[in-house]
Order: C-alpha cells, then structure tokens, then sequence
C-alpha cells in the first residue's frame, strides 16, 4: 500500500515519520502485521515518494543533496542515533520546503 501519492502526501507522511521514528510508530488495525510501518518501510516509502519531490525542486543537484540527506538520516537511525537523526530528519524538512517551488 502506497502511503504518498503527491506532494502534499509526501509532507504529510514526512511529519509522521519525524514524530514517530525510529521505534514509535502507529499500529494501524486496517493494516495486517505484516503491513504496519517500521522504520524500513518508512524510509522505503520515503524514497519512493521523492519521485513527487523531484519535478518541484530547482535542479538535479538539489534533488541529490536531499536524497542523500535522507540517506544519512536512515543511515543514523539504523546505527541508534536517534538523537542525531531526528535532528537531520527535521533538517531535510527545511531544506525541502526551501527548495520546493
């Protein structure tokens, strides 16, 4: 099930994530156990939902630099740094409503 199907989804889901990761998330009884949102589903859906991101942002360079903080953030949580990852978690959140246009 595809959690992100604009931009604006994308954001919304975003929040999520920023509230409830790493650990922390909903459970969702419509979902099956095997459908609940982890830390890796979450990331997974964030990446797919960068392809909403890409047309909005003003150029390749800047759609890199934010998948590649997206992947520093994921990167930061699976190490146990949470702290550190929820702060550059909601450093990406700027930096893409900076860079959508």
């Amino acid at each position: 099930m595809a959690w992100i199907k604009n931009l604006g989804g994308f954001l919304d889901f975003l929040s999520l994530v920023i509230v409830h990761a790493p650990d922390d998330f909903p459970k969702e009884d419509y979902l099956g156990d095997d459908e609940q949102l982890t830390l890796e589903r979450a990331f997974l859906e964030l990446r797919d939902g960068m392809q909403f991101v890409a047309p909005k942002v003003s150029g390749g360079a800047a759609l890199n630099a934010l998948q590649a903080q997206l992947n520093q953030v994921l990167a930061l949580y699976r190490q146990g740094d949470d702290v550190k990852g929820a702060h550059l978690l909601q450093d990406f959140e700027q930096r893409l409503l900076q860079e959508v246009r």
